[in-house]
């Protein structure tokens, strides 16, 4: 089910293949690499065996810096205006005006947008749909996968993201490996009222970050499964195994680690449930996930078709 290898292209170039894609990683591992996929580029260092690593998002990165140089996103610029001579006599008559006091301005209604729009990111869960009770007709695997992929083609989320599906007709069950967004990729800002009423654009906390990006990842999975439940009704229960990259400390490498495995059931989709806190939910299924008290979450065995 889990089809990832990485093959040795040449000395310090590995291709990485799954079934959603392959990835390219440069570099020999040993705290720098470059890792170009369909999740964008990344640069990642460390010093090994310290603990101390970083990883940038250079795509992102460059279009942000060198957009404007190259002529990408550049806003059009006010025409210059010429200020009028003053006659030197004139100037010195009048009377000096007392400088207005200038008003912080507030977000641009740009700005407004993009932290509505990035608000719905981390909500998916509120776009996760009702589920019918019960089981309907025969659950045939390449019907449901064909289902499945239609619906992807169809799916207006607004995050990218990418699974792999095993369907278990004996079973009812449809297992899917969903690929997560980086934590990397969650909005970075929050809007912030000042002691004078301004409304001001401001830096999320790491902790912030981290609680935002476990609403996002954990309210993802409930949006597949409510999904895969109405696209195949004859699907019973609907395994989804979440996994992110991860970098090991002592080498630099990026992996991919699981790191939540839920088992939902139709019955699970009480009405309103989208209203909940999405970790709250899930907390509820069976599964697998372990979550520290700072907001990270753990490395953690999926679930096996065998165990189901």
């Amino acid at each position: 089910m889990r089809f990832r290898k990485s093959v040795k292209v040449a000395k310090g170039v590995k291709l990485n293949l799954s079934k959603t894609g392959a990835s390219f990683t440069l570099g020999s591992g040993k705290g720098i690499s470059l890792n170009v996929g369909n999740k964008g580029a990344y640069l990642n260092w460390s010093i090994p065996g310290t603990g101390v690593y970083d990883r940038v998002r250079l795509d992102t990165l460059l279009k942000d810096k060198l957009g404007g140089l190259f002529g990408f996103g550049k806003k059009d610029e006010e025409p210059e205006v010429q200020a009028e001579a003053i006659p030197e006599k004139a100037a010195k008559a009048a009377p000096a005006k007392k400088a207005a006091k200038k008003q912080p301005a507030g977000p641009s209604e740009e700005q407004l947008d993009a932290l509505a729009q990035e608000v719905a990111l981390i909500n998916i869960h509120q776009q996760a749909i009702d589920v019918a009770e019960r089981a309907e007709g025969l659950l045939v695997a390449g019907a449901a996968e064909q289902d499945i992929e239609d619906w992807l083609g169809e799916s207006e989320a607004p995050i990218a993201f990418a699974i792999d599906t095993e369907v278990l007709p004996d079973k009812g069950v449809v297992m899917i490996d969903l690929d997560l967004p980086e934590i990397e990729d969650m909005p970075q800002n929050k809007l912030t009222e000042l002691a004078d009423g301004t409304i001001k654009i401001k830096k999320k906390t790491q902790k912030e970050l981290r609680e935002d990006y476990r609403t996002c990842v954990f309210g993802l999975g409930e949006y597949v499964a409510s999904h895969v439940f109405a696209v195949v009704p004859a699907a019973e229960r609907i395994v989804v195994s979440a996994y992110t990259q991860r970098r090991d400390e002592n080498t630099g490498d990026n992996n991919d680690e699981f790191i939540y495995s839920l088992i939902f059931e139709r019955s699970s989709f009480a009405p309103d449930y989208q209203e909940r806190d999405p970790y709250d939910f899930c907390g509820d299924l069976k599964g697998r996930f372990y979550v520290l008290a700072s907001g990270l979450m753990k490395k953690i065995a999926p679930y096996e078709p065998e165990e189901i």
